[in-house]
This record gives C-alpha cells, structure tokens and sequence, in this order.
C-alpha cells in the first residue's frame, strides 16, 4: 500500500431505495431479486464516465468521486458533466426499471414487486485520502464518511438527490430547478445544511 495523498472531490453515492424490503425470503426470489438489483446497477454504471470514476460497489449502492483537481479537466467542466450524469442515472434506472417490469413474467414476490424500487442520490465536496490498494483506489477522510452517513436522513420521499452545501456550489444545476433547503444533523458531523431535488415532482 503506497503513502496516502489528499485530493479535492465530488463525492456521489447512487443507492437503489427499498432493496432491504425487497429482499425477501424464498430461494427464488432472492435470486431473481439479485439479478434486478444487478441489471439495475449496471444500467448506471454504463452511464458513468471521467472525471466520474467508480470507487466501489457498495451491495445495492455504487460509490463514485470526481477528483477536482486531476489537471485533466477545469472545475467548471467537472460542475456541467456531474450534473448531466447525475440526471442521465435517474433516466438509465427508470428506464430499466420500466424494462424489467414490462418483461417480468415470473409471479414471484421480487419480480411482481420491481416497480417498487427507487433511486436515491447524495452527493458531498470535499477532501479525501486515496490510498492505493493492489489496482483499486480507497477513499477515506471525514467527507468520505458523511457522504454515507447522508443516506440516512430525514427526507420522507422514496426517491431524490440530495447535495450538501458544498456539492450545491460545486454543481452547475440549471437556474429553473427547484430545490428544496433543508438540513441534517450527525453525531461528530455536526449540522449540515442541504438542497434536495424530486425527479419527479
């Protein structure tokens, strides 16, 4: 393992809402669950692309940074091509979503209950620590750790981005999107104020 360098990042976790609900209990449909959440995974991934690089996959999450300042891209192309990818992951899930639905012909609880699934997205700006492991890139620091503690909030909707303050000023969102403040608290993290967009609304 080399020495660890600090690098400025764009912190985003995609999560695929209502996964523990939808793993239920028969062999079967633990099974055809499995396959939905893959396919429904890969359709994002095939979105992604530099300066958004995959960190890791996380069971029904996918966990990707954006280095600010790897000299390869201005900030300001980093702020217009997260936030294209951003929406592009929203239009690849329902769009699979819709897919795997309107093909299902199995009866089984996973797959009568697909369109049940949501997407959930938070993103944080921060610093993190990349420590190089074999070919595989680890990320730590305190911005790493709340960019997960986010996905457990308080937001009452099954589907959103959610952004804190410095993602909100990292990300160049088209002027007529509506989002809406709010705020977390985290034991250690302190209060962390928020801006939260519904696809749908």
């Amino acid at each position: 393992m080399n020495d660890p360098s600090a690098h400025q990042v764009l912190l985003i976790i995609a999560d695929i809402s209502g996964y523990t609900k939808f793993m239920v209990s028969s062999e079967i449909e633990i099974k055809h669950s499995q396959h939905i959440i893959s396919e429904l995974i890969d359709a994002i991934i095939k979105k992604v692309d530099i300066p958004l690089e995959i960190s890791k996959l996380e069971g029904d999450a996918i966990f990707l940074y954006a280095i600010k300042d790897n000299g390869r891209f201005t900030i300001d192309d980093i702020r217009k091509i997260t936030v294209e990818k951003l929406f592009l992951f929203f239009e690849a899930f329902h769009e699979k979503l819709q897919e795997q639905a309107s093909h299902a012909s199995c009866k089984c609880g996973a797959c009568s209950n697909v369109h049940a699934l949501r997407l959930k997205i938070v993103a944080h700006s921060g610093e993190a620590l990349f420590y190089q492991i074999h070919n595989f890139n680890e990320l730590a620091g305190k911005d790493v750790i709340l960019v997960h503690r986010l996905l457990k909030n308080s937001e009452k909707n099954e589907e959103y981005l959610l952004l804190t303050e410095n993602a909100f000023m990292d990300i160049e969102f088209p002027c007529k999107l509506k989002l809406m403040e709010s705020s977390e608290r985290y034991k250690y993290l302190g209060q962390v104020k928020t801006f939260v967009y519904y696809p749908s609304g």
